[in-house]
């Protein structure tokens, strides 16, 4: 459960924002083209920390990467929230990008450490549909709650979520170190 929510939170994050760039744009005096880093921002970081995050995974431990990328893409949905600018909210996400590479660089080897070696598949089919639905849910999710909210509760309501993955993930993911 702990797998399954957090690399839907990273992966929702990712396409949730898009359909909210107008109102970005509005709200925070800047140009679409401006906005749009608002995207980039978080899909650069997570991309460009991918690699690196799954190497300090096989030194320090992929639950640690994991526990520390959750914590870090959680904070980082409060900074996206509060923010009052452009800038301030294209950094909160690039910092929220570095936790969403933490997530899925090790997501992988701790679906390994959890399946049987028999049911591994199994564990890497859930994954790859969770991905798949997240990634297309986004937008549905996100002209959801703009119907009855700002943009700012596109990233609050990762707070919540995060808290609980987190506390599910200090209880549950298995060590490697």
């Amino acid at each position: 459960v702990v797998i399954i929510l957090g690399i839907a939170l990273c992966v929702l994050d990712g396409t949730i924002v898009n359909l909210a760039l107008p109102a970005i744009a509005r709200d925070l005096h800047s140009s679409a083209g401006q906005a749009v880093w608002v995207v980039n921002a978080y899909q650069v970081a997570t991309l460009a920390l991918l690699l690196p995050c799954a190497a300090l995974g096989d030194l320090a431990g992929y639950r640690r990467v994991y526990l520390s990328g959750l914590a870090l893409f959680t904070t980082a949905s409060l900074g996206c929230t509060l923010a009052d600018s452009l800038p301030l909210l294209a950094a909160a996400r690039a910092i929220q990008g570095l936790g969403a590479a933490g997530i899925m660089s090790v997501n992988a080897a701790l679906v390994r450490l959890i399946y049987p070696q028999r049911m591994l598949g199994r564990g890497i089919a859930i994954n790859s549909v969770v991905v798949a639905t997240a990634s297309v849910a986004g937008p549905s999710i996100a002209a959801g709650i703009l119907s009855v909210a700002s943009w700012p509760w596109l990233f609050a309501v990762n707070l919540p979520l995060g808290v609980a993955v987190l506390w599910l993930g200090v209880r549950a993911l298995p060590q490697n170190l």
